[in-house]
């Protein structure tokens, strides 16, 4: 399975939305999605960042990841700030590949939670 999934959806928030598919550390991956990425949107873009299977419902689960000529910087966004609809999208996502869920840092609990919502 790839490192992330995008989402593009056309919401009030209009950013595409990288949803990482492991626990990794997303140090590791910002110059994957970087090299991905600028092919499409160029040189200076941002995006955010979903850390779910790593931070589950914490207040960092989103991050805003801000590029520039390679380099970025990565900003904490309040989990209320991301439409709804984006996060059935991506509970739909989950449902539909419960092995992340599976292989993730998340409690039983948690991934009831999501399985059952």
């Amino acid at each position: 399975m790839e490192d992330y999934k995008l989402f593009n959806f056309n919401d009030e928030q209009k950013k595409t939305i990288i949803f990482i598919n492991s626990t990794e550390d997303l140090y590791n991956l910002t110059s994957t999605i970087y090299n991905d990425l600028s092919r499409v949107y160029g040189t200076s873009f941002s995006v955010v960042v979903d850390l779910f299977l790593r931070n589950g419902f914490s207040f960092n689960r989103f991050v805003e990841l801000n590029f520039d000529n390679g380099n970025y910087k990565l900003f904490i966004i309040n989990p209320n700030e991301i439409p709804e609809v984006s996060k059935e999208n991506i509970r739909k996502y989950l449902k539909n590949n419960i092995n992340l869920l599976e292989n993730s840092v998340l409690s039983k609990k948690a991934i009831n939670f999501i399985l059952n919502f």
